[in-house]
């Protein structure tokens, strides 16, 4: 009945049938879940928790579990649980390494660790990513229109396998850059952010470094103008 409900785009009839199913079996991870994901719906993630969590608690290797607790953890204004939905993310990830669900937690990956480098900038551009991305601009000039869609390709490979920006110690090796650098994860993401500008404008790449990019163009000098 509750499913039904929520079918039919009700989320208030959807409720209390949610809420008995959660008492005469409190430990399905299914009524769990919805009920959840009820709660989020309308904007009620404190609401949700501990729904979520019990329905992670006995199905840990759900990931849909896993990927709507994180996101319900990320909801709740006030409060930093960055580093627990990280690590939902990161085990959602290893369960379901391919397909739609992945690309979800991918994308939400980004934004948490947008989230968290904003944090730490503390509303401040990040001057080493202006930096990264200044470095990048001149890196695609360099290049014929072949030589930076196999750089924008390779930078876009390597952020398919998740980019720890906030972790400096994460080092990957880019052949088409400087002549096979290898640089951490953030100027990955700078040189991928770039590229995207350069020869994709309009897509969303994922991460937002606009204010960085504007000083970046400036001190690469001539903007963003494809040799």
């Amino acid at each position: 009945m509750g499913i039904a409900a929520l079918r039919d785009n009700d989320p208030e009839a959807a409720q209390g049938p949610l809420e008995k199913a959660v008492v005469l079996e409190p430990r399905n991870p299914f009524a769990l879940r919805t009920l959840g994901q009820l709660h989020l719906m309308k904007g009620d993630a404190p609401a949700a928790l501990p729904h979520l969590r019990a329905a992670a608690a006995v199905a840990a290797d759900d990931p849909i579990i896993l990927f709507t607790y994180a996101q319900c953890l990320l909801a709740i204004e006030g409060e930093s649980h960055e580093a627990e939905a990280d690590a939902l993310f990161q085990r959602a990830l290893r369960l379901a390494p391919v397909g739609d669900l992945a690309e979800k937690i991918k994308n939400q990956q980004r934004r948490l660790a947008d989230r968290v480098m904003r944090a730490n900038a503390k509303g401040l551009p990040r001057m080493d990513a202006v930096m990264y991305l200044s470095s990048a601009l001149e890196a695609y000039r360099g290049l014929d229109l072949a030589g930076q869609k196999q750089l924008l390709a390779e930078a876009a490979a390597v952020g398919q396998k998740g980019l720890a920006i906030n972790d400096p110690q994460q080092m990957h090796q880019l052949r088409q850059y400087q002549g096979g650098a290898t640089i951490s994860a953030l100027q990955v993401a700078c040189v991928y952010y770039v590229g995207v500008q350069l020869l994709l404008p309009g897509q969303d790449a994922g991460i937002d470094f606009a204010r960085e990019y504007e000083l970046a163009k400036g001190m690469a000098g001539g903007g963003s103008q494809l040799p």
